[in-house]
This record gives structure tokens, C-alpha cells and sequence, in this order.
């Protein structure tokens, strides 16, 4: 019972940059967080949601979702994916507007992580 209570306990206790691929904020703040492998909803108040919508890690892709810029696979066709594992792969829609300044910060990343 212990091991379970300490895995439950790491779920809602996750770090948003380290844990978290994509998030969607909803009505009346709620926003749900989509992870690797789990899917978290949680009600925040507006100065939390405004504090990770401004940071640098995300990326806002269209009205209410914002993506992990550091856990990007690909980006193709309007989506945004995160795992390369055929059908079951993880993506979210991207407005063709911000398409084009994604892939830079994308390829700005990957310049980078080569550099060390």
C-alpha cells in the first residue's frame, strides 16, 4: 500500500518542465496537464496560470494550449508531436502562424544541446 500512496503522491507532485509535454487551461482554471504517460487535471488560481503560461519552457500553439518547447519530437502537418511510436504517438494541433516560430525555437534547442 506504501509504494502506491508514494507513485499517486509523484503524480501530483510532478515538475512542469521536467514531467510535462503539453497543457490545455480550460474554463474557471482548470487545466490539465498531459504527460508522458498520464493525463492530470488540476484547478489553479489565475497568478499560477498566468506564472506557467509566461515562462520560457512553453510555448503557446493556439487559444488554450501550450507545449514542453524541450520535449518536442516533431513538428508536421498543423501538429506538434512528442513520441515517435506510430498511432500511439502524443500531439496537439498548431495554428499555422505559429508553426513556422516554433520550429525555430525547436532547432534553436537542438543547436544548443549539440554545443555541450
Amino acid at each position: 500500500m506504501t509504494v502506491a500512496l508514494e507513485t499517486r503522491n509523484s503524480y501530483e507532485n510532478f515538475v512542469l518542465e521536467k514531467d510535462i509535454m503539453y497543457f490545455r487551461v480550460g474554463e474557471h482554471g482548470l487545466v490539465s496537464f498531459h504527460g508522458k504517460n498520464f493525463h492530470i487535471k488540476k484547478r489553479m488560481s489565475t497568478e499560477q496560470i498566468i506564472e506557467i503560461t509566461t515562462g520560457n519552457a512553453f510555448f503557446k500553439v493556439n487559444t488554450d494550449c501550450y507545449v514542453n518547447t524541450k520535449k518536442i519530437v516533431q513538428i508536421q502537418d498543423g501538429k506538434v508531436f512528442f513520441e515517435l511510436k506510430g498511432s500511439d504517438s502524443k500531439f496537439t494541433s498548431i495554428t499555422k502562424l505559429r508553426q513556422h516560430r516554433l520550429k525555430e525555437i525547436v532547432q534553436q534547442h537542438k543547436t544548443e544541446a549539440a554545443a555541450k
